[in-house]
């Protein structure tokens, strides 16, 4: 019989370890029901089991130590708009000169999540995680790219560079209003949910398990 329980003792350790943590410290009947204290030790009769805690919160701060922002995506929008353009040629008798150009412009939105200390919180256990933070959003300014422009009537561009430059900073701002139009777009979240929780799985895995995350939004 002493066999038997040794070999019974044995499998329950195997067992145990193989699910993450679980290791027994002394022998007992396995009949016995089993009751977890707070301090993660339970109790089976005479076997006392002791699982091994993981501060998930802390696993996930260390992750993100070097992150004030996870960058899950990047949006694109193209803008085209008719803008009018002064001109003048200094130390001549020549007029200022107008001219109406057309211009496109191709512009990134970089949308993510904010990561900083204290900008989220985790509860749960090995069962699930529950990451409450905000809402992704954009996490730098857009980046605003000239594709192309038509002049639409006459005028005369001569420091083309210049105009071009100037057309740029009047864009610019309009781009930055637009985004919360971009941020209301129904693949934000889904997308940055995943990228993520795609970024934190293997790393919570390195812990001997990875539980499910889920997130909560403030």
């Amino acid at each position: 019989m002493r066999g038997a329980k040794g070999k019974l003792l044995i499998a329950a350790s195997i067992i145990a370890l193989a699910a993450g943590g679980f290791y027994l410290t002394r022998k007992g009947s396995p009949a016995d029901p089993i009751t977890m204290r707070q301090t993660g030790e339970s109790t089976n009769g005479g076997v006392i089991v002791r699982r091994r805690l993981i501060d998930y919160q802390a696993v996930i701060n260390e992750a993100v130590a070097r992150k004030a922002s996870f960058l899950t995506m990047t949006l694109s929008r193209d803008i085209v708009r008719d803008q009018d353009l002064k001109t003048s040629i200094r130390f001549t008798p020549f007029p200022d000169s107008t001219a109406r150009i057309r211009v496109k412009y191709h512009v990134e939105y970089p949308i993510g999540y904010v990561l900083a200390p204290g900008k989220f919180r985790v509860a749960g256990d090995e069962n699930g995680l529950v990451i409450s933070l905000h809402k992704p959003r954009l996490i730098a300014r857009p980046s605003v790219k000239l594709l192309s422009y038509d002049v639409l009537e006459s005028g005369v561009l001569i420091d083309e560079k210049t105009a071009l430059l100037e057309l740029q900073q009047r864009i610019q701002p309009e781009a930055e209003r637009l985004a919360k139009a971009v941020l209301r777009r129904p693949d934000v979240l889904p997308v940055s949910e995943r990228s993520l929780r795609g970024f934190l799985t293997p790393i919570l895995a390195r812990q001997g398990k990875a539980p499910p995350i889920t997130f909560e939004y403030r």
